[in-house]
C-alpha cells in the first residue's frame, strides 16, 4: 500500500508545469490554499505517544477500553488532536512496534470516521543493542514517498535512523492527568499556518502591483 499523497502531489506538479506560468496561478488562487487540498502524510506512534496501556487501573483517568490485562487510556487531547490533523488535510498513518492485533485495538478506540493505515511490528527492523532489542522504523518499510519532509510524532526518536522525516519532539506519556503536549503541538501548527498564510498574501499583493 503506497501513500496517495505522492500521487496527488505529482498531479499537482504536472498541472503547474502545463500552465503558462506559476504567476498566472498565484493571481487567481493562492498556492497556499491550493496545497490544502493535497493530502499530506502524518506518521503517528501509539504507545506513550497517544495512549498508555497499563496493567492496572488509573483511578484519576477515564478508562477507554480493556483487553485482557491491558487498561487503555488516551493521552489528554488525543481525539481533538487527531481531528485537528484530519481537518488540516493530513493523511494519518499509525506506525507502532507493537503487534498487529494490539495496534488495531488501540486505533479502533479513537473512533475515527475514516479508516487509516496501521503498520505494526512486522514493518519494523529488529536491532539488538547493549540495552536490549530495538525495533527501528523506516518510511521505506511502509512505502511512503514525498518531495517534502514527513512529519513524525514519536516519543522514541531513536527508533528512526533515516533522512526524510521531520521528528516532532514529544515526551513519553505514562498517565499524567495534566499533560498538555498534544495541545501545544496544535498551537504551534496553527501559528506556523498563520505565518505561511501571511507570507502568501504578502507575496500575492506584491505580484498584483
Amino acid at each position: 500500500m503506497r501513500c496517495t499523497c505522492s500521487i496527488q502531489f505529482a498531479i499537482f506538479l504536472f498541472l503547474i508545469e502545463k500552465s503558462d506560468t506559476i504567476c498566472h496561478i498565484s493571481n487567481t488562487v493562492s498556492l497556499f490554499y491550493l496545497l490544502l487540498f493535497i493530502m499530506k502524510p502524518y506518521v503517528l506512534d501509539l504507545d506513550h505517544c497517544l495512549i498508555y496501556a497499563s496493567y492496572s487501573e488509573i483511578p484519576e483517568l477515564e478508562l477507554i477500553s480493556q483487553r485482557g490485562y491491558h487498561f487503555l487510556y488516551h493521552r489528554p487531547h488525543t481525539k481533538e488532536f487527531l481531528n485537528f490533523l484530519i481537518k488540516s488535510k493530513y493523511d494519518l498513518i499509525f506506525y507502532t512496534s507493537s503487534k498487529k492485533e494490539y495496534a488495531h485495538w488501540v486505533v479502533q478506540s479513537f473512533g475515527l470516521n475514516k479508516k487509516f493505515p496501521i503498520y505494526s511490528r512486522f514493518y519494523t527492523r529488529k536491532k539488538t543493542t547493549e540495552y536490549g532489542e530495538v525495533y527501528l522504523k523506516s518510511l521505506s518499510k511502509i512505502k511512503i514517498s514525498s518531495r517534502s519532509l514527513i512529519p513524525v510524532l514519536d516519543d522514541r526518536p531513536d527508533s528512526w535512523d533515516e533522512n526524510g522525516v521531520e521528528l516532532i519532539p514529544i515526551d513519553p506519556w505514562h498517565g499524567e492527568k495534566d499533560d498538555d503536549a498534544l495541545r501545544q503541538i496544535m498551537i504551534k501548527r496553527l501559528k506556523k499556518n498563520d505565518r505561511i498564510k501571511e507570507l502568501t498574501i504578502t507575496k500575492r499583493n506584491k505580484n498584483g502591483k
